[in-house]
């Protein structure tokens, strides 16, 4: 879980456990599968490429599958090959600005090989299922379908016209802008005097959590015409309720 600064008193700094513990553990505890969140949303934390590539070779080396959350990033993308993740998970509506209609699962080589070799009792919490009709859908004979996945076709289509969009964009431009507009919110929140949740070096740029001791904030800001989240529990260990 997210550990605190040790000077943050009553309003700490929020990062992620130091990467040495976490290998650690796995080491020790030798799990099929990793799952972490490149952006957790609650403290507005973000892990670094470096943290995500070294969780990844330590599951690898103990023969389990790293499990990366991007729902949350936005267009902050992630190298999957060179980061070594095995499965991405993904949706429209985030970073994309599309219909909420799908989970999106990108899978790597080696994880669409363990997938094949699983089984499942279940059809719709099967991974190999959903693997399969998309590998139907994708043959060379034509497009396949199976009965049971009758799909959002029309919210499917506008999710791959706004990928298009988002291509035609460019990709490293959508990350930069992304990154340049998260900086620019967090500096002029600091420059009010609200002090940011995360560590800055753990500092998301798409989810920006402060603190704030106005516990009408959340009213006047609705008032503004803007929807924010207020009051969220961490559960990680804070001593007192945070105001967000």
């Amino acid at each position: 879980k997210a550990q605190p600064d040790a000077a943050g008193g009553d309003l700490p700094q929020f990062g992620p456990p130091p990467i040495e513990e976490v290998v650690a553990a796995i080491k020790e505890l030798k799990p099929s599968a990793v799952f972490a969140p490149q952006v957790e949303t609650s403290v507005g934390l973000q892990i670094p490429d470096e943290y995500i590539k070294q969780l990844a070779d330590a599951v690898h080396a103990v023969g389990g599958h790293m499990v990366l959350d991007c729902i949350a990033a936005g267009t902050v993308w992630v190298d999957m090959e060179a980061l070594g993740v095995d499965f991405l998970v993904t949706a429209p509506q985030k970073g994309w600005s599309s219909p909420a209609c799908a989970g999106v699962v990108m899978v790597s080589e080696a994880g669409r090989e363990a997938v094949l070799k699983t089984k499942s009792s279940s059809m719709a919490l099967n991974l190999g299922k959903w693997m399969g009709v998309m590998d139907a859908y994708l043959a060379d004979s034509g497009p396949g379908h199976s009965y049971y996945s009758t799909m959002p076709t029309d919210c499917l289509r506008l999710f791959r016209d706004t990928a298009q969009e988002t291509r035609d964009f460019g990709w490293q431009k959508s990350k930069d802008k992304a990154i340049e507009m998260g900086t620019k919110v967090r500096a002029m929140l600091a420059s009010k005097g609200f002090k940011s949740v995360a560590a800055p070096a753990y500092a998301a740029p798409g989810v920006v959590v402060v603190y704030t001791d106005d516990t009408k904030m959340y009213a006047k800001l609705g008032a503004a015409g803007l929807q924010v989240a207020a009051g969220v529990p961490w559960k990680i260990g804070e001593k007192t309720a945070p105001g967000q």
